[in-house]
């Protein structure tokens, strides 16, 4: 009787020292992850309003790792910060977190994969691509001249999946006689807060661009009980700002110095910017100048890729053995991305009325964005949206 007893012992041991990956673990990976993308394209884009979805990002690359093996599912799972080794349990914890953020109808997502015509999806893959990240999966014709139709085709798919707020997110240029796949992620966002800003005080301020222009743009104003911080780490104000879906919100983060944008990118590297304010979190009457925007980034994700050390993907060295049903390996040429978030007035409560509160303003905090400034759109714990604004283009 005591083989039996020690092997049910060992087993239930084994099951208790098993690696699970919780909830709160893979909300930290994706807000560290975030960190890394937003400043491998941020970086490169300095002086334009830039904006990306890390989490998207991350999702359409764990349905990436599900149909990868060897040393491009190895280089998946660690550049994208996906935490398992096992690619069901991957496939199934970020399939439930995009249904579960995608439940909004304020937030669009498009993700979707496209092979050459001659090539062939495995059933399973397909199957689940479908299942758990609603994704649109085809064989097209990617040969000249028929690359600009099948273009044009993608992009309509994407535009009507987004609310017509992603468009040309494919160029006809990355489809030719030796494309094997692309991949194509398109994500919007636009949402009501949960305290508006007043209708009537947005007016045209000054805003300094990352390129030291003074301009006026259309700014608006609220006066509100919001969380804020000082945040000395990243030398940066914070504000938060709830939309009326109370599981998003939306931080922003102000340089104190008017130049102060790429030091604040570099200073997030390696950091949870959730986790870097919340201990200096405390909800304060907050006087906000906010520019209205509305900004649109596409990006492809080769060489923000390559940073994070991911490479094999995209070459001959590329191994999708459980995504193509075929006896050699085949990779993925191109891996497109494009964010689009638009910022307004529209809410549920009133400002508080500044009249009645004169005598408060001397104790109230002051957020002024008339410079360049970071965002990131968060949902529950983790971050979605990261980006900024750094001129008038779409202010």
């Amino acid at each position: 009787m005591k083989w039996p007893c020690l092997l049910l012992l060992l087993s239930l041991l084994g099951i208790c020292g098993a690696k699970t990956i919780s909830g709160t673990d893979t909300a930290i990976e994706r807000n560290l992850l975030s960190a890394e993308l937003y400043n491998a394209v941020g970086g490169e884009n300095v002086n334009e309003n830039v904006v990306i979805s890390p989490a998207a990002i991350q999702s359409s690359m764990a349905l990436a790792f599900y149909g990868a093996k060897g040393r491009t599912a190895s280089e998946l799972q660690q550049g994208m910060r996906l935490g398992s080794a096992d690619a069901e349990e991957v496939a199934r914890r970020f399939g439930d977190f995009q249904q579960s953020l995608t439940r909004d109808n304020s937030l669009r997502l498009a993700n979707n994969i496209y092979i050459n015509e001659n090539l062939e999806f495995k059933g399973a893959f397909r199957d689940l691509a479908q299942r758990q990240f609603d994704s649109n999966i085809d064989k097209l014709d990617f040969h000249p001249p028929y690359n600009k139709r099948t273009a044009e085709n993608i992009n309509r798919i994407v535009e009507t999946k987004t609310n017509n707020k992603i468009t040309n997110i494919l160029k006809p240029e990355l489809l030719n006689d030796r494309t094997e796949a692309v991949i194509v992620n398109g994500i919007a966002f636009g949402a009501p807060w949960q305290k508006a800003f007043k209708l009537d005080k947005t007016a045209k301020r000054s805003f300094r661009t990352g390129n030291g222009q003074s301009v006026q743009v259309d700014t608006m104003w609220t006066l509100q009980n919001f969380n804020y911080a000082e945040v000395r780490s990243l030398d940066a104000k914070v504000v938060e700002l709830p939309y009326q879906n109370a599981e998003y919100s939306m931080l922003l983060v102000l340089p104190n110095r008017k130049d102060g944008l790429r030091a604040l990118q570099q200073s997030l590297v390696g950091k949870n910017l959730l986790s870097e304010i919340d201990r200096d979190m405390s909800v304060q009457k907050v006087e906000v100048q906010l520019p209205k925007f509305s900004v649109t980034f596409g990006v492809s994700l080769e060489q923000p890729f390559k940073q994070l050390g991911i490479s094999t993907m995209f070459s001959r060295d590329g191994d999708f053995g459980n995504m193509y049903r075929m006896f050699v390996s085949h990779f993925i040429n191109s891996v497109e991305h494009k964010a689009h978030v638009e910022v307004s007035e529209a809410g549920v409560e009133q400002p508080l009325e500044s009249g009645v509160l004169k005598s408060l303003f001397s104790r109230s905090k002051k957020f002024e964005a008339d410079h360049p400034f970071v965002f990131a759109i968060k949902f529950r714990d983790s971050i979605v949206f990261m980006g900024h604004i750094a001129n008038y283009a779409y202010v």
